[in-house]
């Protein structure tokens, strides 16, 4: 139950959404699906004076565009994207990111762009503080960190859980972002700032329109994992997307992305791991290293009851699988492409 008052908007259009923000300033917000604000509000997290529904928008269908990239509205449900046959068919790993996110109510109201913008959690942060964590935490403008004391005044490490933005960065998605003053395009990496107490790189009155996801390079394979205890009723312990491209005869991994989500501040990219693969051959040993240094590279917070050294263990043996499962996809591609050639 929502216990305060809040005005209410509908605007029919995202630059009338748009200009609501501009004009409200701070107190407004907007709602697309709700499944991440409306618990917020619900436990004081966010206290909008103004609710801005984009429900009377209706997201464009996926669409291909003239030079191959796919374009996917930001207001799409996700239970359509995962059922979409134009993706399934052409950016599989990213329906499958969709479907990993929580159980089919949810992926029935959620949107795209309210997965990738949804709030930072954290066990201490995301309750109600009425009676067992009275003081507020920094997040909540106090001068606290239960989970990490020893934490400055402005560090807070609420951890980002998106289970589809580390597919979309691994494939190297780009975002539109509208504003009043016109659309502009970013990679989505660069969205995340890896700030716990301001986690999104947008203005107040800036919006996520679409996502752009280019065209799936020749002899590149693809994998990925949500790592949780109970399939997709759960937060992340970790989520997991490797994208690998081989070269046309020796087998050479000639370009990686690695990227590791729900275990900081915004998704990771294994850097030091992916200069591993890059230049070798993907052989068992190479892609176990890989997965080993990506582990400890990313530096994980313990949340959710997991500890760090579990979650370092749960993505060394998982990364290596999902390593292994893009490895063979691309040397599948490659194959098929020097397949069709001889022919």
């Amino acid at each position: 139950m929502i216990l305060f008052d809040f005005e209410y908007g509908r605007p029919d259009t995202l630059r009338e959404a748009v200009s609501l923000l501009s004009q409200n300033g701070d107190g407004a917000q907007v709602i697309a699906g709700g499944t991440d604000l409306l618990p917020n509000m619900r436990i004081e997290i966010e206290l909008p004076s103004l609710l801005i529904s984009l429900g009377a928008i209706e997201p464009a269908a996926p669409e291909r565009l003239a030079d191959g990239s796919i374009r996917i509205d930001a207001l799409s449900r996700l239970a359509d994207l995962e059922r979409d046959q134009m993706l399934c068919r052409e950016i599989p790993m990213f329906t499958d990111s969709a479907r990993a996110v929580g159980g089919n109510q949810v992926r029935e109201m959620g949107t795209l762009g309210g997965n990738l913008c949804q709030q930072n959690r954290c066990l201490h942060l995301n309750q109600k503080h009425d009676y067992q964590f009275v003081a507020p935490c920094y997040k909540r403008g106090g001068d606290c960190c239960y989970p990490f004391p020893n934490n400055a005044a402005n560090v807070c490490w609420a951890v980002h859980m998106s289970d589809i933005a580390p597919a979309l960065i691994a494939m190297g998605a780009e975002i539109e972002i509208l504003a009043a003053d016109g659309t502009r395009r970013i990679p989505l990496e660069a969205l995340y700032t890896n700030d716990g107490m301001a986690p999104l790189a947008l203005g107040h009155a800036e919006l996520i329109s679409a996502v752009i996801v280019p065209p799936r390079e020749a002899r590149s394979g693809w994998g990925y994992r949500k790592s949780t205890v109970r399939g997709g009723l759960e937060f992340a312990m970790s989520v997991m997307a490797a994208v690998l491209r081989l070269d046309g005869d020796g087998g050479i991994c000639t370009d990686a992305r690695i990227v590791i989500g729900a275990v900081r501040e915004g998704p990771v990219r294994a850097v030091a791991a992916e200069k591993v693969l890059i230049g070798a051959v993907l052989d068992a040993d190479t892609l176990a290293q890989a997965a080993r240094d990506a582990s400890r590279e990313v530096h994980p917070f313990p949340h959710d009851g997991y500890s760090v050294n579990y979650m370092i263990d749960n993505m060394r043996v998982y990364l290596g699988r999902v390593l292994a499962a893009a490895a063979e996809r691309a040397q599948a591609a490659r194959d098929g492409l020097r397949l069709c050639k001889q022919r």
